[in-house]
C-alpha cells in the first residue's frame, strides 16, 4: 500500500487518463481494423451495356449491375414494409438521355411481422440510354453514382461511383443485357382497374389469356407504388366472364391517392417464375374507410400521461435519488462516509454537520450541471433524456477508468490522502470539506449509470416544465442522493447506530472495492453493445495501464519525479482528447430485425405503426444495455421461460427499443408518454372485432414483475 500524501487529486486524475491514452487512442483504428471477415462492400457495382461502340442517334440498353453477398438484399422499386429502392444519379453530358429504371421481378422477403420486396445475389437495372446527333469518335465516359440500402439482420447505406465508356476499350455484354431482359415482367395493355371494398383490394383484368394464369401456381401481387396492399397477406386469383380478378388484403394507404397504379403479377408455371405487368386505374370512386386507426405517436395528446403535479414531481424525485444510494456504484462511497463519521466526537458536531452540507454542495452543484445541459440540449432540438450521457462511447470509457480505479483504493493497492477522500482523519482538518464536496461530485458521476424507481415520472415532468421548475425537480433528486449522509452528520443518534470503529472497517472498505470492480465490469459489457470487440480490447488494456501507471508511481525514488510522470501522463491525455479521432462510432447501426435467440422484434416507429395496425395485443418495452433496473426487469419478468410463453399463448407482438446509443425515435416515443429515461413498458390490449378498437395503452410500474406483467394481460 502507498500514500499519496500531497497533489492527490492531479494523481487520482492522471492515473484514469493513462486509461485513457493506452485505449481510446486505438479505438478509432479497432473500429476501422474489426470486422475484416467481411467484405468492404456488400454489394459490387458496374455499368454495362449491350453496345459500347455508338453513333450520333443511337439508343442503347445500359444496365447497372449489382453483385449482392451471400444471403445479403437490396430492395425494389416497391421495397415493401420498410428499406429504400436504389438510386441511381447520372451525371451527363448535354445532349445525352436516360429512360427511368427498369426493374426486374422483386422477390418477398419476409421479416415477420414485415414483408420486404427486394433482390439477392445478382440483379441488373436496365435503362434506355440516348446518344445525342453530334457526337464524334473520341471516346466518352458517362459516370453516374449509386445509392443503396443492402441488408441482412441489420442494413448498411453504401455508395458508389460507377462509369460507362463508349467509343473506347469498354467491352459491350449483350448476353448480360439479354438475360436482364428475361428476369422482367411482360407488359400487357389489358384493360385493368382496382378498387377497395371492404378490407381487400381488388384488381380486375380484362383478358382471355386466363386459362394458363389460372392454372398456375402461387400468384403474387406486387403493386409499384407502397401502401395499396397488406405485403404479409396472400393473393387470391379468380376467374370472371371476361378476365380474372385477384384479391389481396388491402394496405394502410388512402386509395384516393392513386389515379392509376402499375402492378406486376408474378405466377409459377412448370416450376419456372413468370409475370406480366399492367398499369391499372383507380374506380374506387372514393376511399372506403376502414375502422383501423392509424398510429400516430408523435402526438403526445394520444398516449396517457403520468398525472403528476410539481410538488409529487419532488417528491417522486426524492425518493428516486434516495434509492440511487442502493446502487452498487454509489453505495460504496456512501458507506465509507458513513463509517468514517463514527469517530467523531460530541465537541465535533460542528464539524459534521458543515462536512453533511459540503457533500450535499457537490452533489447539487453536479444535478444542477446535468440539468442544465439536459435543458440546453432539449432547448436546441435534441431528442435526449436522462443518462443522454451515457450513449457516448467516451463517457462510458471513462466511468470504467474511474470506478476501477475507485475500486483499487477501496482495495487497499493504493490510498488518497489528499483532498479527494477526506475520510476519517481528514474530516477533522481544514481540507475536510473539500473533500466532501469532491466526494459529492464524485457520488454524483457515478451513480449516472444508473434509473431508479420514481425517477423517470419525475423526469418526465421536470423536462415538460420552464427551466425553473426543471431545475428545482432535478435538484430534488440530488438532494434526495445527499440525505443519508446528511442525516448521518446532523443526528448523532443515527451515528450512534452504526458500528465501532475498529479493524473491522479495513475488511469492510476492501470489502466494498467488489461492488466497484462489478460494475465496471458491467459497464465494458456495456461498452461492448456501442463499440467493436477490438475497441473493447484496448479499453480492457487501459484498465492494465492504470494498474501499471500506480506500480510504476510506487517505484519512483522522489517526489520530483513522481510530479513529472504524473504532468506528462496528463499533457499527453489532453493532447489526445482534443485529437478528432477521441469519439469512436458505434460498430453498427441498428435497424428493423427479428431477434433469433429472443420473442421479439426491434422498435421502430414503423414496426409499431404497423404492428397497431392488426389486430393482436402489443407490448413494448424501451430499455438500454446501461439501465440495471431494466436489466433486472427483464431477467424477472420478461426473459424467462413463463414470460414467453405468456407472450406466445396471448399472441401478443413484443417490441423492444435499445436506447444504448442515442436513437430519435425512442426518444420521441418516450416523450410521447412524458418520460425521459428508460425503463418503458407500454402494453397494448387486442383490438375489438366487434368496435374495430383497442382499448388505451397501459404503462407498466418500472419495477416489474411477471405478476404485474400477467395481471396486466389478463386483465
Amino acid at each position: 500500500m502507498i500514500s499519496l500524501s500531497s497533489n492527490s487529486f492531479r494523481y487520482f486524475i492522471c492515473f484514469i487518463a493513462a486509461g485513457f491514452l493506452l485505449s481510446l487512442s486505438f479505438i478509432a483504428p479497432a473500429n476501422a481494423q474489426s470486422g475484416n471477415q467481411e467484405p468492404e462492400s456488400y454489394v459490387q457495382t458496374r455499368l454495362i451495356a449491350n453496345q459500347t461502340q455508338v453513333s450520333g442517334g443511337d439508343i442503347i440498353r445500359v444496365g447497372l449491375e449489382q453483385t449482392i453477398y451471400p444471403h445479403w438484399h437490396v430492395y425494389w422499386k416497391n421495397p415493401g414494409d420498410s428499406g429504400t429502392p436504389t438510386i441511381i444519379n447520372w451525371d451527363l453530358p448535354e445532349g445525352f438521355a436516360v429512360s427511368e429504371l427498369q426493374w426486374p421481378l422483386p422477390e418477398k422477403i419476409p421479416y415477420p411481422p414485415l414483408t420486404n420486396y427486394g433482390h439477392e445475389e445478382e440483379i441488373i437495372l436496365l435503362q434506355n440510354l440516348s446518344i445525342p446527333d453530334d457526337i464524334g469518335p473520341e471516346p466518352i465516359t458517362l459516370k453516374a453514382s449509386v445509392d443503396l440500402l443492402v441488408c441482412r439482420d441489420i442494413c448498411i447505406p453504401e455508395s458508389h461511383d460507377v462509369s460507362l465508356t463508349l467509343n473506347g476499350g469498354q467491352t459491350a455484354e449483350p448476353e448480360k443485357i439479354a438475360a436482364a431482359e428475361q428476369r422482367r415482367p411482360s407488359f400487357e395493355d389489358w384493360e385493368s382497374k382496382f378498387y377497395k371494398k371492404d378490407d381487400d383490394f381488388i384488381l380486375k383484368i380484362k383478358t382471355k389469356n386466363t386459362a394458363d394464369i389460372l392454372a398456375a401456381d402461387n400468384h403474387i401481387i406486387f403493386p409499384e407504388d407502397w401502401g395499396a396492399i397488406d405485403n404479409a397477406a396472400e393473393s387470391k386469383i379468380e376467374e370472371t366472364e371476361d378476365g380474372l380478378t385477384l384479391i389481396h388484403k388491402a394496405g394502410e394507404r388512402d386509395f384516393a391517392d392513386f389515379e392509376t397504379l402499375p402492378v406486376v403479377v408474378t405466377y409459377e408455371e412448370d416450376g419456372k417464375t413468370k409475370a406480366f405487368r399492367v398499369v391499372a386505374e383507380n374506380v374506387s370512386g372514393q376511399y372506403n374507410q376502414s375502422n383501423i386507426t392509424p398510429v400516430a405517436y408523435e402526438n403526445s395528446d394520444t398516449h396517457p400521461k403520468t398525472p403528476i403535479g410539481f410538488f409529487q414531481a419532488i417528491l417522486f424525485a426524492l425518493l428516486g435519488g434516495l434509492i440511487l444510494n442502493l446502487m452498487p456504484c454509489v453505495f460504496p462511497v456512501l458507506s465509507m462516509k458513513a463509517i468514517s463519521l463514527v469517530k467523531l466526537s460530541d465537541k465535533e458536531e460542528k464539524k459534521a454537520r458543515a462536512y453533511g452540507l459540503s457533500y450535499m454542495a457537490g452533489i447539487l452543484v453536479s444535478f444542477g450541471l446535468i440539468a442544465a445541459a439536459l435543458l440546453a440540449l432539449k432547448a436546441g432540438g435534441a431528442q435526449i433524456g436522462w443518462g443522454f450521457q451515457l450513449q457516448s462511447p467516451a463517457v462510458i470509457t471513462f466511468l470504467i477508468y474511474l470506478i476501477f480505479t475507485l475500486g483499487l483504493n477501496l482495495a487497499g493497492f493504493f490510498e488518497f490522502s489528499g483532498r479527494l477522500s477526506g475520510v476519517g482523519h481528514k474530516l477533522s482538518q481544514k481540507s475536510g470539506n473539500r473533500g466532501a464536496f469532491f466526494t459529492g461530485i464524485l457520488a454524483s458521476i457515478v451513480a449516472t449509470p444508473c434509473t431508479a424507481p420514481f425517477m423517470g415520472i419525475a423526469m418526465g415532468f421536470a423536462l415538460t416544465q420552464p427551466a425553473a421548475i426543471s431545475m428545482i425537480v432535478f435538484l430534488s433528486l440530488g438532494l434526495g442522493l445527499a440525505l443519508p449522509l446528511l442525516i448521518i452528520c446532523f443526528i448523532p443518534s443515527v451515528r450512534s447506530l452504526l458500528p465501532k470503529p475498529g479493524a473491522w472497517m479495513e475488511n469492510f472498505r476492501q470489502f466494498l472495492s467488489f461492488p466497484m470492480f462489478i460494475t465496471a465490469a458491467w459497464l465494458v459489457w456495456v461498452l461492448s453493445q456501442q463499440i467493436n470487440p477490438v475497441g473493447v480490447l484496448c479499453v480492457l488494456i487501459g484498465l492494465i495501464g492504470i494498474v501499471f501507471v500506480i506500480w510504476l508511481y510506487r517505484l519512483l525514488p522522489s517526489a520530483g519525479s513522481k510530479r513529472y510522470v504524473g504532468f506528462a501522463v496528463l499533457m499527453a491525455a489532453i493532447i489526445f482528447i482534443l485529437s478528432p479521432f477521441f469519439m469512436p462510432e458505434p460498430i453498427i447501426d441498428k435497424q428493423t430485425h427479428r431477434s433469433v435467440e429472443q420473442n421479439w422484434l426491434s422498435f421502430t416507429p414503423q414496426t409499431l405503426e404497423e404492428a397497431l395496425r392488426g389486430d393482436n395485443p402489443v407490448f413494448t418495452n424501451m430499455t438500454a444495455a446501461w439501465c440495471i433496473t431494466c436489466k433486472v426487469n427483464e431477467k424477472v419478468a420478461l426473459s424467462n421461460h413463463k414470460a414467453k410463453a405468456l407472450f406466445e399463448d396471448n399472441k401478443i407482438i413484443y417490441l423492444k427499443g435499445d436506447w444504448t446509443n442515442q436513437d430519435p425515435d425512442i426518444t420521441h416515443y418516450l416523450d410521447s408518454f412524458d418520460r425521459q429515461g428508460v425503463p418503458l413498458y407500454v402494453y397494448y390490449g387486442a383490438r375489438d372485432l366487434q368496435t374495430g378498437k383497442r382499448p388505451e395503452p397501459v404503462v407498466l410500474p418500472q419495477i416489474l414483475t411477471f405478476g404485474l406483467l400477467l395481471k396486466t394481460i389478463q386483465q
